[in-house]
């Protein structure tokens, strides 16, 4: 144990990390019920820590170390995303509350049985990350803009007068980065990379509390008054009959401030389309004749479709790409050109707001060859043979786990057939993290297969589809954000081995968390209702739906072609014609088909936070200061009362 702690592994880090993961965790059930997103906060999860050991600085022993920071940030990623690693905001609720008699729903699964659910599930993900290491973090050059950002953070705060360590292993120097070994984002599709040292933790820590503060507060008014959740901004006729209301919810504002500008905007823009134009269309037509609220009859079942074919589109194209990228380098070596194009770092046009506390500009920093190395020699993994071993526990895990809590409707041979397919989704799920700071964590794949291989006769096939889809996203999920991690410790000098048990430690934690927070929401609101709409479920479940051979809604085919063709079309197109200055006027088929599938109320506000960021950032010369660090207050304050807001219902019940 002294070794370990040597190393970064102390008890004080891993207790800081699982209580921050506590507060990640609340944060992405509340928002995965509510709009189906979520985040890892990685910097969050980092200057909280700090933060926390800073305040009791007087009173500790030694000193907090950046190494024990990683273990922080390692230890509450892995105990925040077990919310989606175990299916709580998409699978679950979709077998709970949404399926139907004739698919042989729904299933009332006891708690116990979700417990585990959640701990068969929360292994083998964080055992592809380790695997996958070697390939995706040590010998790949891969751009990395999140893990460099939270690694200049760290460092900054622990070291403020030094240069990042790292060297050209892992920062390039201008000149490098020149020379195409690494993939630059384009401008609005950059974190906020730090460029001082000039760091201010205090004036942070403010405005993160103060964020929180104000989020609270409002979220209790807005219990009181449930009004400010669908404020009629367009006249009482537009909301009752087309759902076009603004929620005041400053979570979702914060939200908008974080992403930036260009994908609230986008969203904004499937937002007027889906239900601006094709709902009343739809109705008007007959195609869907009941309340436009409802799933089954009315148009926001209908639009959704259209949602799903642009997701489907762009994730078919960039898996794909990700296949036939090896064709691609090996023609690139033949014919001499070795200098990679920005198509490949190019899937989602994010505008990340990552850098939470250090003034930026527009640019990446210059790394030099100078700056000093890591010994890469000392940053060991944890051994391959215990690696393979634990892969091996994971596997049986999860398919004991797996049957017994669902083993009336799946097999042990198809289990181990979904966590064979989401490694290479794992693979797709990193490598798009790396170049993008976007995880698709899709299942698309694993549907696909298992609705070839069930019989579309099976009154169990909608279940066993979304079971399958369950276990390969755990794994494809996971081991993406788990890989983030792995980068950041590498970036900063911290073990491998560490962080790995750190990660460990924190799924187990977490998946028990995660069960329980469902629970709790579960048993206060309904679920689909007004608050929780679960919409990632609905979308799981058209997915199956229609591979399962239960066909498209009236009049919707022409519609879903068309908006696969160019959401594939945009999709090539933004990849070709990277880096270009118009790049974020042209919506990517993941914004557009987010703003269809969430109600306007969401997305209204969303935007109006995104415009905020783009004003704030103007009227200070281009830099955002600390308006991020307020903005992620607001989005943890909200998520935070919502405790008190389920005791208040608890009350208000009794």
């Amino acid at each position: 144990m002294n070794q370990l702690s040597d190393r970064g592994f102390t008890p004080r880090a891993l207790v800081a990390g699982l209580l921050v993961g506590i507060l990640i965790n609340f944060s992405n059930t509340y928002y995965g019920l509510r709009v189906g997103s979520g985040s890892q906060m990685s910097m969050i999860s980092a200057l909280l820590g700090f933060i926390t050991f800073k305040l009791f600085s007087r009173h500790l022993g030694r000193s907090f170390t950046l190494q024990e920071n990683v273990l922080v940030i390692s230890a509450a990623t892995a105990t925040g995303c077990m919310t989606f690693t175990a299916g709580f905001i998409n699978i679950i609720p979709a077998l709970e509350y949404l399926i139907g008699p004739e698919e042989n729903g729904p299933i009332n699964i006891p708690t116990s049985s979700l417990l585990l659910w959640s701990i068969g599930l929360c292994f083998f993900g964080t055992i592809f990350a380790a695997l996958l290491r070697e390939q995706f973090i040590v010998r790949e050059k891969l751009p990395w803009p999140g893990p460099k950002a939270t690694a200049q953070l760290l460092h900054t705060l622990h070291h403020k007068s030094q240069p990042l360590p790292g060297g050209s292993d892992d920062f390039p120097s201008s000149d490098e980065a020149t020379d195409g070994d690494v993939f630059r984002p384009a401008p609005e599709e950059q974190p906020l990379m730090a460029q001082t040292n000039d760091i201010r933790w205090e004036t942070g820590m403010r405005r993160l509390i103060q964020g929180a503060m104000i989020s609270g507060i409002v979220t209790i008014a807005m219990f009181f008054v449930p009004v400010l959740h669908d404020l009629p901004i367009l006249g009482p006729h537009m909301a009752n009959e087309w759902l076009w209301t603004m929620d005041l919810s400053p979570g979702f504002f914060g939200g908008g401030i974080i992403t930036g500008t260009a994908i609230p905007l986008h969203m904004l823009f499937g937002s007027i389309v889906g239900w601006g134009i094709l709902s009343p269309y739809a109705k008007h037509k007959g195609w869907a004749p009941g309340n436009t609220d409802d799933w089954e009859t009315g148009s926001r079942g209908w639009i959704i479709w259209v949602s799903l074919a642009a997701l489907l589109a762009d994730a078919s194209v960039k898996l794909l790409w990700f296949l036939i990228r090896p064709l691609w380098w090996s023609s690139s070596i033949s014919t001499g050109d070795l200098r990679p194009t920005r198509a490949e770092a190019v899937g989602e046009d994010v505008e990340p707001t990552q850098n939470l506390l250090v003034e930026q500009d527009d640019r990446l920093p210059d790394w030099h060859p100078s700056a000093r190395h890591i010994d890469l020699s000392a940053q060991r993994d944890v051994r391959p043979r215990v690696l393979w071993l634990g892969f091996l526990l994971a596997v049986l895990i999860c398919i004991f786990s797996g049957y017994l809590t669902f083993g009336e409707y799946i097999t042990w041979y198809y289990t181990l057939l979904a966590i064979a397919l989401s490694l290479p989704m794992a693979a797709v799920g990193i490598r798009c993290l790396a170049e993008t700071d976007y995880n698709p964590g899709s299942a698309l794949v694993s549907q696909l297969v298992f609705a070839t291989l069930i019989p579309h006769s099976n009154p169990n096939g909608i279940i066993m589809n979304l079971l399958a889809a369950a276990i390969s996203q755990a794994g494809s999920n996971q081991s993406g954000e788990l890989a983030y991690d792995l980068k950041i410790g590498s970036l900063t000098g911290s073990r491998p081995e560490v962080q790995t048990y750190g990660q460990i430690i924190g799924s187990i934690f977490g998946a028990l968390i995660a069960c329980s927070i469902y629970k709790l929401y579960a048993s206060q609101y309904p679920i689909p209702g007004p608050l929780f709409r679960v919409p990632a479920s609905f979308l799981v479940l058209s997915t199956a739906r229609l591979l399962m051979g239960q066909g498209l809604p009236e009049g919707i085919t022409p519609f879903v072609i068309a908006a696969a063709i160019l959401s594939a079309a945009v999709t090539i197109f933004k990849m070709r014609y990277e880096n270009r200055w118009w790049q974020c006027f042209i919506p990517s088929g993941v914004s557009f088909a987010i703003g269809i599938y969430n109600l306007p109320s969401y997305t209204i506000t969303r935007a109006l936070g995104g415009l905020f960021y783009w004003f704030y950032k103007r009227r200070n010369g281009g830099r955002a200061g600390n308006i991020v660090i307020l903005a992620s207050g607001l989005v943890l304050g909200e998520s935070i009362a919502s405790i008190a807001t389920v005791a208040l219902s608890a009350a208000r019940a009794s």
